[in-house]
């Protein structure tokens, strides 16, 4: 009886606030008055307490951070790989072009061949021998060459008697490491090291328009007499993952014309690799030649007398 009443005057000297009916219910519930019911916690221990619970969600909320933060850097290595795979599959930087000598001046540059250029450039630029790779020609700014296509569709005459031309044009891949996202020549390409120039001309239309099949009208033959002239091209720019480039370039240049049974559309046409061609615009030839003409930053740029040109096949 002692041990209880000496249990419950602990009970009630204790800074806590009991009901005398807690306090009788606790000392009588207790069989050896031995045994201490937990008080509720002093305000210190319950500070201690919630400190506590803090640094353990805080260590819960630390730990779900890191998992997700290495959730998010596996997520961005991940983006970054198929980043690399699209520029990769939008031009190979290992590929090997054959080195040309530059033209005989600086007054040479952005112009056409003709035969005063004599023969080491007319009918064709001879190559030096060399060859070297994508990646860094266009840092160097070695002459190397390429094809260019025009896919055009007579359309007859308007009413003020001018003859009426639509023009193919391609949107150039994000990915591409000069010029992207402009709208460009209907179809581009390199021609590697050894290879021929229409072989080169006939696999670029089949991999950049050919997907639905629309180029397998087309023969070596058509390309060989679409030829219009070769010109040089002398460009330097700047893109955010390649950074500066320098392009120099003899360009083939050929006008095909469109012979499906039905107008020219765009959805005829279908890049056979999506990284090197965003789409296709169909544009007036005359619109085409006026924004040319005046810079228009949507088109890749072109020399006076390559437009010059363009105008004389588009409207004879």
């Amino acid at each position: 009886m002692l041990v209880r009443l000496v249990y419950a005057y602990s009970i009630i000297a204790s800074p806590h606030h009991y009901s005398k009916s807690q306090v009788m219910k606790s000392v009588l519930q207790h069989p050896h008055g031995t045994a201490f019911v937990a008080p509720p916690l002093t305000i210190q221990h319950r500070k201690q307490q919630l400190l506590a619970a803090a640094v353990q969600s805080s260590r819960r909320v630390s730990a779900l951070h890191l998992s997700c933060n290495n959730h998010s850097n596996s997520m961005s290595r991940s983006d970054d790989n198929i980043q690399n795979q699209n520029y990769n599959l939008a031009q190979n930087p290992a590929e090997l072009f054959d080195l040309y000598p530059a033209p005989p001046s600086s007054l040479h540059h952005n112009s056409i061949i003709t035969t005063d250029w004599g023969g080491a450039y007319f009918p064709n630029p001879l190559p030096t021998g060399e060859v070297k790779e994508r990646g860094r020609i266009h840092i160097d700014g070695d002459w190397h060459r390429s094809i260019q296509v025009w896919m055009i569709e007579r359309r007859g005459t308007t009413q003020n008697g001018e003859e009426a031309v639509t023009v193919l044009l391609q949107r150039r891949s994000p990915y591409k490491d000069t010029h992207p996202n402009q709208l460009d020549v209907s179809c581009a390409g390199h021609v590697n090291a050894g290879d021929d120039v229409l072989q080169t001309t006939m696999r670029e239309l089949r991999e950049e328009l050919g997907g639905n099949g629309a180029m397998q009208q087309y023969t070596i033959d058509d390309i060989q007499q679409s030829k219009a002239f070769i010109v040089t091209s002398a460009i330097d720019g700047e893109t955010e993952r390649f950074g500066t480039f320098i392009c120099r370039e003899y360009q083939d240049v050929f006008m095909l014309e469109w012979k499906g049974d039905s107008p020219m559309k765009t959805n005829m046409f279908q890049p056979l690799v999506q990284e090197e061609v965003s789409g296709f615009v169909l544009m007036d030839g005359k619109v085409l030649i006026e924004r040319l003409r005046r810079g228009d930053t949507e088109l890749v740029p072109r020399s006076k007398e390559y437009i010059d040109g363009l105008a004389k096949m588009f409207f004879r």
